[in-house]
């Protein structure tokens, strides 16, 4: 392990991993040109996206980024998605079959993945390529007798081309790409449909919807603009020129937006009154249109309120549900290959072939009442049910060893574990019976509690014997074969009688004890 260890930390010595690849934010492309996306129409994505075929992926990841910021609608439904996974809580799972020790270093990992700092942001940072096709991170190490992530550095799409040949990611640096350090990076590839990573996006759909939805908006600005006024009218003389005129157009144009305007005293500006007609609903219903289709693309559907039911949350539930474990089960790859194996192998903590993985706890919240119900049910008719299993689908996790434990009709801890033999447990539920009964016939529970128990026995024994009917030559025939099968009753069953004339023996005792020492 020493000698693993001292290898590795010389391998990544000479790579340089104790400097960053892409240098400070001062030499980083970080000015937008913000208006750029005001025009973006369908021409310019198609000559961004066949850029970005080629490798060059700076204009398609540009817009993509402009795009996010400027639409509130696809920010805030791709938002929800994201969080949908950094919601989550996550552990590391120990190697199959661990050992003691196996299990107490995953544990030591763990601290240590929590201790990177703001950890969690940096895993809301790879959901980022959830939207645009991939997310990088460079990693700062902190060196020392340990390794460990100082910090994890988001570095935006731009920043980075794909090789034609290879399609791996490289990292732009002055204008020059250059292949990622081996350990230096978690570049986390996300697809949202089949296809190389540059033309796999989410926004490659997205950036679609917002400029046509864009086009919408745009004319209903203008629509706005002019709605309710009058129409201005420019007069002019004959013969005047070209010169004149124009400084007559923006007259009328600047009464329009500012209410003045100045004009020679042979030209007049008339105002001809016009009833206002249309209104804005056929632009927002545009719009709500392209909106509704954003919300599919993101979430896989949309809940406007007008038209949902119970089945339709259902339904729509399902879909978020499915969408999370697809986008969960893209990231944790990522995590382990390229955060979690670095850490291990630098400080020399496990063989690469028995390291943990990091997992997030996508388990769904049960109804505990109604699982306890149904196992108490099945545990009736003879059901053989596994304790673990039992913890396992109520979510109520085993008591740790020395722990106090509840007993069956106590609000209190027991002193001491609970027997498990069936003797005992029968005292246990004779206790609960009395407490529950008080002053009722026991006679009547004892009753029904060995009904319940032989009903699933009995209805076997009874089916035993219509195919035993069915089957026999003659009434003698019949008669034998049933003998036999009585004569050998489950052993189940045999069980579950002696339980219950064991527990019923013991009532009858602790009553006629009561009468006694009551006096009657």
């Amino acid at each position: 392990m020493i000698k693993q260890m001292k290898a590795a930390l010389a391998r990544i010595t000479k790579t340089g991993l104790d400097t960053l690849q892409s240098g400070p934010r001062s030499i980083q492309g970080n000015t937008l040109n913000y208006m750029s996306v005001n025009t973006l129409d369908p021409s310019r994505l198609a000559s961004a996206f066949a850029q970005a075929d080629q490798g060059f992926i700076t204009e398609q990841a540009t817009l993509f980024e402009l795009v996010e910021e400027q639409d509130p609608h696809i920010f805030s439904e791709l938002a929800k998605r994201r969080r949908a996974v950094t919601g989550l809580g996550w552990k590391l799972e120990p190697p199959k079959d661990a050992t003691q020790a196996e299990i107490d270093r995953t544990v030591e990992l763990q601290d240590m993945l929590a201790s990177i700092p703001r950890f969690e942001d940096a895993q809301y940072d790879l959901t980022d390529a959830i939207g645009k096709g991939f997310a990088a991170l460079e990693i700062e190490w902190k060196t020392g007798s340990e390794w460990l992530p100082r910090s994890l550095n988001f570095l935006p799409q731009r920043n980075f081309q794909t090789d034609r040949d290879t399609a791996e990611i490289q990292l732009l640096k002055m204008g020059m790409p250059e292949p990622l350090r081996e350990w230096g990076w978690v570049v986390h590839e996300h697809r949202a449909k089949s296809g190389y990573i540059e033309q796999a996006s989410l926004f490659r759909v997205l950036a679609w919807t917002y400029a046509y939805k864009a086009y919408n908006i745009r004319d209903m600005q203008r629509f706005l603009e002019v709605y309710g006024l009058p129409l201005r009218l420019g007069k002019y003389p004959s013969g005047i020129g070209k010169t004149q005129r124009d400084e007559l157009l923006r007259a009328v144009r600047n009464i329009g937006s500012d209410g003045a305007g100045v004009v020679p005293a042979n030209m007049t500006i008339d105002f001809i009154q016009a009833a206002a007609k249309g209104n804005v609903d056929d632009f927002l219903n545009a719009t709500a249109y392209w909106e509704s289709k954003q919300s599919k693309a993101i979430l896989g559907g949309e809940l406007d309120g007008k038209t949902t039911s119970e089945a339709r949350i259902m339904i729509y539930d399902k879909v978020r549900r499915e969408i999370l474990l697809h986008d969960v089960r893209q990231i944790q790859p990522t995590i382990n290959n390229q955060l979690v194996r670095p850490i291990v192998l630098i400080n020399g903590m496990f063989p690469e072939n028995r390291m943990p993985k990091f997992v997030y706890d996508t388990e769904e919240t049960v109804d505990q009442g109604k699982m306890v119900k149904v196992l108490n049910d099945g545990a009736a008719m003879g059901m053989e049910i596994d304790v673990e299993y039992a913890h396992q689908v109520t979510q109520i996790p085993r008591a740790k060893e020395g722990a106090k434990l509840l007993v069956a009709g106590s609000s209190k801890p027991a002193e001491t574990p609970p027997a498990t033999k069936p003797a005992d447990a029968a005292l246990v539920r004779l206790a609960v019976l009395a407490k529950e009964a008080k002053e009722a016939d026991v006679t009547g529970i004892y009753a029904a509690r060995l009904a319940a128990l032989s009903a699933p026995h009995e209805e076997v024994l009874t089916q035993q014997i219509a195919s035993i009917v069915a089957e026999s030559g003659s009434f003698d025939e019949a008669l034998d074969k049933i003998a036999a099968l009585t004569a050998t009753p489950s052993k189940e069953w045999v069980q579950n009688i002696a339980e219950g004339m064991t527990a019923a023996n013991l009532a009858g005792r602790a009553d006629i004890g009561g009468n006694i020492n009551n006096g009657d």
